[in-house]
């Protein structure tokens, strides 16, 4: 089992040019227009093990939103939010998941799948503890298969008039053992 480190960090841009894409917390009309004020994450979480990395982000536990809130009442302030759909916007909480695995084909390929949903419905008001609780940013990746073990090369058999059964022996076990390996590594790489 691989240990999760977990550190603060300075709250992270969203966007399509920015590290992550996703927010954390919207404030935001349903039809997306005019574009929703974002924040991001303040917390990064690792672990990395002998066959995959894993990385998430999250909203500290004393996050005070800060900039985030000032941002959304300056545009209440200045009517910045009508919403296209006639509808008031609301404060979305919102979570990402995204896989990344490496393909063994007659080349190595990499595919990514992302998945965004909330657990908590929709608010007029920030919700601080849905804000810290329901958001989270989590990438889990595979890493690239390593080459496989060569192995020990077999002894040439040897030709001989009398036949010798220790030899016939080791040769055999030599064979299974390099047979046995080269299956466990194929499956390894391909599960």
């Amino acid at each position: 089992t691989e240990t999760l480190t977990c550190k603060d960090i300075a709250t992270t841009a969203t966007g399509p040019d920015s590290e992550l894409f996703y927010a954390s917390v919207s404030y935001r009309c349903q039809d997306l227009l005019p574009p929703p004020i974002q924040t991001g994450f303040n917390r990064k979480c690792t672990a990395d093990g002998p066959t995959f990395e894993y990385t998430c982000y999250e909203l500290s536990e004393g996050t005070q939103f800060i900039t985030f809130m000032s941002e959304v009442e300056s545009a209440i302030r200045n009517a910045g939010m009508n919403c296209t759909d006639d509808k008031d916007p609301f404060y979305f909480y919102q979570y990402t998941r995204t896989e990344g695995t490496f393909y063994i084909n007659s080349v190595v390929s990499y595919s990514e799948n992302v998945s965004v949903g909330n657990l908590f419905n929709d608010t007029a008001g920030l919700d601080k503890v849905f804000a810290t609780t329901g958001t989270l940013y989590s990438i889990y990746k595979t890493k690239p298969p390593t080459a496989a073990p060569t192995a020990a090369p077999t002894p040439a058999p040897t030709t001989s008039s009398s036949h010798n059964p220790i030899a016939a022996s080791k040769n055999w076990l030599t064979m299974f053992v390099a047979v046995s390996l080269h299956y466990s590594v194929m499956y390894s790489l391909l599960f």
